[in-house]
């Protein structure tokens, strides 16, 4: 099977976000939602649930056995799973003057995005912090979080470059990753991930059915 289809096929399998849902203001909401997660902002805290709002400078946070699926209003899709904290640093578009830019800072955890319109504009505004690395985006979709290395990333479509202070590397095939090893480390150079490893990667941001 070509790369790309069993990508495709391992995802779809693991991932089914609700069909037909628009994002609310002001960056987005939550459309689908497993177990506990909450949102944060200064002292503020508020229990999330589904179809509540998502806003730009809140920190999204995720309990044990937790999933969480946010669309924002650019039709950008950002997955989470157990145990993670992702903060939307950043989030505007305006769909009249197709501007806009975005940024997320993980915590910890791991996450599956995928880039709506903010993340296919010419200058490509979206970036994606880690504590270990960057993630340029360039119209994509790929998973990234701890797995057999502090920070991997797996590529799934489209092209991203993950950069660390030392370092940069490419991904533009699907099924290729990095890792970073270590703080200060240069991201690894570009491998194809086995079905194995894949599997696993989707498996900590899967719904159960």
């Amino acid at each position: 099977m070509p790369v790309r289809n069993m990508l495709f096929a391992l995802l779809l399998g693991l991932i089914l976000p609700a069909p037909g849902v628009r994002a609310a203001e002001p960056a987005g909401k939550v459309v689908r939602l497993q177990g506990g997660a909450e949102a944060r902002q200064d002292d503020a805290s508020r229990v999330l649930a589904a179809g509540d709002p998502v806003r730009a400078g809140e920190t999204l946070r995720t309990g044990p056995g937790s999933r969480l699926l946010v669309l924002f209003a650019d039709g950008m899709e950002l997955t989470l799973s157990d145990g993670a904290e992702m903060t939307v640093a950043a989030f505007d578009w305006d769909a009249r003057q197709a501007a806009g830019k975005a940024e997320l800072t993980l915590g910890r955890g791991s996450f599956l995005l995928r880039t709506g319109a903010v993340g296919k504009l010419p200058d490509h505004p979206l970036t994606v912090r880690t504590p270990l690395a960057s993630v340029g985006v360039r119209g994509t979709q790929f998973w990234g979080g701890p797995l057999d290395a502090p920070l991997s990333v797996l590529l799934i479509e489209g092209r991203v470059v993950v950069s660390s202070p030392t370092g940069s590397v490419e991904l533009g095939t699907p099924g290729e990753g990095t890792s970073v090893t270590e703080p200060g480390a240069t991201p690894l150079p570009p491998t194809f991930w086995g079905e194995q490893r894949i599997q696993r990667a989707f498996a900590t941001v899967g719904f159960e059915n």
